[in-house]
């Protein structure tokens, strides 16, 4: 649809809203429009292909009181329009008051520029070109004696997203967005031990996806975990991967920093804003403004302008390091950070990043191993921490013994525990290299000393 077509179906529903109640309410209609490609390979060959269009409305509508209701369509005509306004305004009607609802955003005189976040490329592209990504995947599995099988996927997607309210916001933005992933299963020809490494690659731009790489790093992944070896217990100091470092670090300060989590007191960093809770190479920042990068946005989903938000300086968690939508922003007196997510046009807004960067530090990671007589590289484990004590005992699935200097034998039955602040703490040096997954920039990280309980006791 047109944009014109957008603009009088949200003032159609507007209307609809204005006549159907007396009392004062507040109104919000998101629509989307997405576009997708979606290749799916098995077994080292191609097993599903789909091309798609979702699109669809929803419509919020608080009252006074706080009240909230909410509906949507996949249908984006005017007796279906009028359908979602009614249904909305009925639930309304019967939902609970929320005193904590303070209002929808008001209009923005000023947008950031951020540039390169749409890829005419991507917004054409054809199901035919996608299928070049995937064979360079298939042909990297094929020509390695080593590997036994692959899955992977290419995903590109094109979307339009038009939010309106009723204080007058007005905005819209076109995205694309494409990925490509790989997970390759090699086998020792002697030992006949199996292992699997994984790999994933998501851009704006259709030109700076390489899945070559993505494979070949995958294939890397999984050769460096075979032939796993048990361990004695020991206390040693541990060097995140950036995986290791998303996993231990990032991911869980995003969620601890997400300002409905913190004001419900699910968050172990409750009662530590403007304390100093890691060592000084802690420091960490949601940019929502980096050119071209995955995470990046002009305005979240309810409208508001991103910005470059900082969380953590040199160890220190600043008094304004949460992350708000305009709900959890109105209920702490504050303005919102531009951080309402959506999963789609289905959901209401929730709280998400944009760009979560571990700020990199200035030591190669060649010079962080060789420091390191014993010790233990993390590069994946599946378990999490809990969010609300901070406390993390996990199994290492991908991990290795750091003997002398060197990365040595995959680690077998091995776990890892401590609490996520003792180990922010002890963050004793960040690598100058980093990697990027999507919306993560993560360096290596080295932690002085954690208790490794190994299965050869």
């Amino acid at each position: 649809m047109e944009h014109s077509d957008i603009l009088s179906l949200a003032e159609f529903c507007l209307k609809i809203i204005e006549t159907e109640i007396s009392e004062s309410i507040t109104a919000e209609i998101y629509f989307e429009k997405n576009n997708y490609i979606n290749i799916e390979i098995e077994e080292n060959s191609i097993k599903n292909s789909e091309v798609g269009e979702d699109i669809g409305a929803s419509i919020r509508v608080i009252n006074k009181s706080g009240a909230l209701g909410f509906a949507y369509s996949n249908k984006l005509v005017k007796p279906s329009i009028e359908k979602v306004c009614k249904v909305a305004l009925k639930m309304m009607k019967v939902a609970s008051p929320d005193p904590d609802f303070k209002d929808l955003p008001n209009p923005y005189n000023y947008y950031p520029n951020v540039k390169d976040l749409c890829d005419k490329n991507l917004k054409y592209i054809q199901i035919e070109d996608s299928l070049d990504f995937i064979n360079d995947l298939i042909k990297v599995c094929k020509e390695d004696d080593m590997a036994i099988s692959q899955s992977g996927n290419f995903v590109s997607e094109y979307s339009k997203i038009y939010i309106f309210n009723s204080n007058g916001l007005n905005v819209s933005k076109k995205e694309t967005s494409c990925l490509i992933s790989s997970n390759i299963i090699v086998k020792d020809k002697i030992s006949k031990e199996t292992s699997s490494g994984s790999e994933r690659q998501i851009e704006r731009s259709l030109n700076r996806l390489n899945a070559i790489n993505v494979a070949n790093l995958a294939l890397e992944d999984a050769k460096q975990n075979l032939n796993r070896k048990k361990v004695t217990n020991m206390k040693v100091p541990v060097i995140l991967t950036p995986k290791g470092t998303i996993s231990l670090i990032l991911r869980p300060v995003a969620a601890a920093t997400n300002a409905e989590t913190f004001q419900y007191k699910r968050s172990f960093l409750v009662d530590k804003r403007g304390e100093k809770i890691g060592s000084e190479f802690l420091n960490i920042e949601d940019n929502g403004l980096i050119d071209n990068a995955a995470g990046s946005q002009i305005f979240d989903d309810e409208g508001v302008p991103c910005q470059n938000k900082k969380i953590l300086q040199n160890g220190n968690f600043l008094k304004t390091g949460l992350l708000h939508n305009s709900y959890t922003a109105g209920k702490e007196g504050v303005e919102s950070t531009g951080n309402a997510s959506r999963g789609s046009y289905i959901t209401i807004p929730s709280i998400g990043i944009t760009n979560l960067i571990m700020k990199s530090g200035d030591i190669p990671l060649e010079e962080i191993i060789k420091g390191i007589k014993i010790g233990i590289l993390l590069n994946y484990t599946g378990d999490s921490p809990n969010i609300s004590t901070g406390d993390f005992s996990g199994l290492i699935l991908h991990g290795n013994l750091i003997k002398d200097g060197e990365i040595k034998d995959p680690l077998n039955e091995t776990m890892i525990g401590i609490n996520l602040v003792d180990l922010f703490q002890k963050i004793e040096a960040v690598s100058k290299e980093y990697r990027i997954y999507g919306a993560f920039q993560a360096p290596w990280v080295k932690i002085s000393s954690v208790n490794i309980i190994g299965g050869a006791n």
